[in-house]
This record gives structure tokens, C-alpha cells and sequence, in this order.
């Protein structure tokens, strides 16, 4: 069904144009939403934080040790493993839900700054959050080396609250480097944790999530020094991360 639709949206992308436009969102929206849950979709059981987990970058925590590890970050645009080293981590408790990245960078670069800056322009890890499949909000997450956050609510992958306008209250996100951001090389590696609060996964069935709920997640890595590239966990097949249909599931076990 993926496929067909992505050929599908490809065409129609092509002849609509102009006053037709409208209609070309709506239909990309439609395909990418509601007919587009692929089966080979990657899956991962959050565990419970048996500790606290105190957001320095480090992923020290011996929680940390215990959570399942992403390691096979693949090329965004065809599903091959990408050579760009990325591992993340996921954890839970009663408030929080904690992401930790591993990038292994030898010229690690970025150099904004700003709170909901255009991070994307830069290197950057990304996390995007849809708490109900059936709901077609989610929420979009980015840290760069730099430690700049950009937090935005999509209302739909065409559609999303000005930056501005909407910032998560009690989002906490801190970023290790091990080198210099300045796009040379000599560098080694940048880890980060980001802790999402719960409380605004306004979609999600039941706050904390309950054993067995599960969500809808990706997780993306920009590359843009030495070369471009876009890896991910659960690859959308295109050179575009707003493709939700293609978001992993992750379950949270209760332990």
C-alpha cells in the first residue's frame, strides 16, 4: 500500500499545480496519514527509568544501560545502512519521556544558536512524536551540537503552529561534545538527552502511558559536513522526515 501510494502522490504531484494545489495537500496528507502504515515498520519497548535521570548530555545513568539500544540508523531516502554511526536510547517514567543520541561525527559542525532557529539547515538530531495513530498531530523535536532546541506542534505534515507561538514548558535537553562544532575535522563524537514532559502529548490515550499503549516515533539524523545526508530509524523513503505513516512504534513495558 506504501509504495503504491508513494507512486501515486509522485504523480499527482506533477500535474497539480496552480489552482490545484489545495487538492494536492489534502490527497498527501490522506496518503501519508491514514492509508500509509507500512508493515516492516521498526518497533522498540520503552522500559521504565529505574533511576533518576539527570539531563547533562552524559548518558551516564545506569538506567541508561538497561534501555534497549538503536543502532542501525539507515539512509533516509532508501532503506540502506547508513555509514554516519548514530545510536539513541529511549526511557520513560510518570513525567518524562527521555531520548538519548550517540553521534559519532568527525567534523561536527552547526552554528545557530537560537531557540526554534531553522535547525534543520544545520546538523541536528531530530525526534517526532505521535502519541495517537489515529490523530494526525505530532510534535517535532530538534537539538543540535550547539545545544539550540526547536520544538513545534504539527497539526498535520503540511501544516504546524507558528515556532513562536508554541514552546514546550519544562522541556529539558542538554548536548556533550567531545571536540569543536566548527565543521573541521579531528572531532569524535556529540551525545545529548532530551526529556520530553508527558503532559503535553495531548492525543496520547492515557497520561503516563499505561503497559502495552504505544506510540508513534522517529528518530533522524542531518549530516551536512563532509556530505548531506539524512538517516533515520524508520526510513520515509524520500528527502522529507514529515512522512508519519512511516514513524516506528514504540511500546512502553510498565518495567
Amino acid at each position: 500500500m506504501c509504495s503504491i501510494s508513494y507512486k501515486i502522490n509522485t504523480t499527482v504531484k506533477k500535474i497539480m499545480t496552480g489552482s490545484n494545489r489545495s487538492i494536492f495537500i489534502l490527497l498527501s496528507i490522506l496518503m501519508n496519514t491514514a492509508f500509509c502504515q507500512p508493515g516492516n515498520i521498526p518497533s522498540y519497548n520503552v522500559c521504565l527509568a529505574a533511576d533518576s535521570i539527570i539531563i547533562d548530555g552524559k548518558i551516564d545513568e545506569p538506567s541508561w544501560d538497561n534501555a534497549g539500544l538503536i543502532k542501525d540508523f539507515m539512509n533516509n531516502s532508501d532503506n540502506t545502512l547508513s555509514p554516519y554511526k548514530t545510536e539513541a536510547k529511549i526511557l520513560y517514567n510518570n513525567e518524562y519521556l527521555f531520548f538519548a543520541f550517540r553521534v559519532i561525527d568527525d567534523n561536527i559542525w552547526s552554528t545557530k544558536t537560537r531557540r526554534d532557529d531553522h535547525l534543520w539547515e544545520e546538523e541536528v538530531v531530530e525526534v517526532f512524536l505521535r502519541p495517537n495513530l489515529n490523530e494526525p498531530s505530532y510534535i517535532e523535536l530538534e537539538l543540535n551540537p550547539l545545544g539550540a532546541i526547536f520544538d513545534a506542534y504539527m497539526l498535520d505534515s503540511a501544516t504546524f503552529l507558528p515556532f513562536d507561538s508554541w514552546n514546550i514548558t519544562n522541556l529539558m535537553w542538554a548536548v556533550q561534545v567531545q571536540g569543536t562544532v566548527d565543521g573541521q575535522p579531528g572531532d569524535d563524537e556529540w551525545t545529548c538527552e532530551i526529556a520530553f514532559p508527558l503532559v503535553n502529548a495531548v492525543t496520547a490515550p492515557s497520561i503516563p502511558p499505561k503497559t502495552g499503549d504505544t506510540w508513534y516515533v522517529n528518530l533522524y539524523r542531518a549530516e551536512l559536513k563532509p556530505e548531506f545526508a539524512l538517516i533515520s530509524w524508520s526510513p520515509t523513503y524520500r528527502d522529507d522526515f514529515h512522512i508519519p505513516g512511516f514513524f516506528g512504534k514504540i511500546t512502553f513495558t510498565g518495567k
